[in-house]
């Protein structure tokens, strides 16, 4: 035990450095002022390393006649939307000068992945941005995790790919992580995956929001014991949106608190819960969040990329009442896309998809779910249940109805299917759009 730990703490001595400094930091500088003069002067230190030295920024700044630095938060609201069209667009000019480096791709989840120029360097700042939060909840970065992981497709294919396999598997005995594949939830793995909960005593289990949501729901329907978990100080959920019901349910079958990590493929983890589960704090050393009028949010990194993003539009919609940077996320309500059409009243109206992921999680015996919107307005709702007595139709009218007491029924075909087509990655989109 005593041979790990020193293992470890050589192969994390730099990491391990930098979570330090970082907490340091974060007990200095306290109060809302004091943050953003800080947020504005390392934005003019990275915004004028990039328009010097990165072609893209170089000609972005002409094209739209940016100024050199800036004197206030509000001034990044003026610089263009930086989209992943743009990134795609000019991937080349982008990389020219940034010779071959390491890329990063996003899931692809709303169209095709797009590459992000990376760097070891960037991978030990996500780290200690990871576990400068998880810290807020007496989690080290030398503590065992129960990991639902849904990427095996980076190990490559063939003789290579049994390699990378074999030496991830290694190094997750040395750094005490246990990764379980989060791509298959079918009622027979899910009792598999319980199996490997209830032997395991982890400080800390981390996986897809759906993942663990599918979980949690089976281990309380069924009505199961998760064994004994006196290091577990809390669940963390990512990648995905979470709703009240999620978290209440995790909360109440693995009786530790639900903690929300925000983040995205391109940059790792932006916002962690600290205190409270829906007390989101921005990671503010790293990147700066506004919002427009419509809530939709932007982000600017002002840590050390090889590519910063300025002013990148998320295309996720949240909640908060900070007005030039956003600090404290009060809530994430999801993709701006996510937006679906109902009639009621006879009136076509928008409808976040919330509400109706909401319903769909809460029907007793529903594994999994897919809203799909038709260009002719009807809505499909796939869904996946081992219990022919689910009527998940009448479930679903049942509750909306307490919203939408004119819904027009028959906008909505409900579909029994054996399962919910996957992403490469191991995430199942619960809304389409066609």
């Amino acid at each position: 035990m005593l041979m790990n730990k020193i293992l470890k703490l050589t192969i994390f001595k730099k990491r391990i450095a930098l979570i330090s400094s970082k907490d340091r930091l974060y007990k200095t500088i306290i109060a809302n002022d004091d943050i953003q003069n800080y947020q504005v002067t390392r934005f003019n230190e990275v915004w004028s390393r990039a328009w010097k030295n990165i072609p893209f920024y170089t000609m972005w700044k002409q094209k739209y006649s940016l100024p050199d630095f800036i004197s206030d938060l509000s001034e990044i609201r003026k610089f263009p939307p930086l989209t992943k069209t743009d990134i795609q667009d000019n991937y080349d000019l982008i990389m020219s000068e940034l010779g071959n480096c390491k890329t990063i791709s996003t899931g692809g989840s709303t169209g095709e992945p797009i590459k992000f120029p990376t760097s070891k360097e960037e991978s030990d700042l996500s780290y200690a941005n990871q576990y400068l939060a998880r810290g807020w909840w007496d989690i080290s970065s030398l503590d065992n995790i129960l990991l639902f992981w849904g990427h095996s497709h980076l190990f490559g294919n063939g003789i290579r790919g049994k390699v990378n396999k074999l030496k991830r598997s290694l190094f997750d005995q040395i750094i005490g992580t246990q990764r379980l594949s989060a791509y298959d939830i079918s009622e027979e793995n899910l009792e598999y995956l319980h199996s490997k909960i209830q032997k395991s005593n982890p400080k800390m289990i981390l996986g897809y929001t759906s993942t663990i949501y599918k979980i949690a729901k089976f281990i309380d329907e069924n009505n199961l014991s998760i064994g004994v978990k006196s290091n577990l100080k809390g669940v963390v959920v990512t990648s995905e949106s979470v709703s009240d019901y999620d978290i209440k349910i995790i909360e109440k079958v693995f009786n530790v608190p639900c903690i929300i990590e925000y983040g995205m493929a391109e940059t790792g983890a932006v916002a962690y819960s600290k205190e409270k589960t829906k007390e989101i704090k921005v990671l503010w050393d790293s990147f700066i969040l506004q919002n427009n009028q419509e809530g939709s949010m932007y982000l600017t990194t002002i840590c050390d990329k090889l590519f910063p993003l300025i002013n990148y539009q998320t295309n996720d919609i949240v909640q908060s009442k900070d007005k030039e940077s956003i600090l404290t996320i009060d809530k994430i309500i999801g993709r701006k896309n996510d937006i679906l059409e109902i009639v009621n009243n006879d009136k076509v109206i928008k409808v976040h998809s919330e509400l109706f992921t909401h319903v769909l999680k809460a029907i007793p015996g529903v594994l999994n779910f897919q809203i799909v919107q038709k260009k002719n307005k009807n809505i499909l709702i796939k869904y996946v249940s081992n219990n022919d007595a689910v009527d998940a139709k009448r479930s679903f009218f049942c509750e909306i109805k307490k919203e939408y007491s004119s819904i027009d029924q028959n906008q909505f075909t409900f579909e029994k299917v054996e399962d919910i087509e996957q992403s490469i990655a191991g995430k199942a989109k619960w809304i389409l759009i066609e």
